[in-house]
């Protein structure tokens, strides 16, 4: 039995290192190599926390992934946290209580 010395599929994370050592360029304008740190949050609709890589939190005010003392110290918010946390519970669609018979 004879064994290709090829693989049947090329992937690219297997290709030989061709750079030399030299890391890839990226030119300034493109979008998708910091999009994370552009990333734009409205910090009156959503958590704004700073994540351990300095980008905010977009997740809701609700967010369960910080603590209530984490989200009241965001500067730059308009109103009071639990302000603006009674006013997103108001926008949130209301579910009507299941009513078992």
């Amino acid at each position: 039995m004879q064994f290709n010395a090829q693989p049947a599929v090329q992937d690219a994370r297997f290709a030989p290192d061709d750079t030399n050592g030299t890391a890839p360029t990226v030119p300034d304008n493109d979008q998708s190599a910091t999009s994370a740190t552009r990333q734009h949050v409205d910090i009156d609709r959503q958590c704004g926390v700073p994540r351990f890589n300095g980008v905010p939190c977009a997740s809701p005010l609700n967010c369960r992934s910080h603590s209530m003392h984490d989200k009241r110290s965001v500067p730059g918010r308009s109103a009071p946290l639990d302000q603006l946390l009674a006013q997103h519970q108001q926008e949130l669609p209301q579910i009507p209580p299941n009513t078992q018979q």
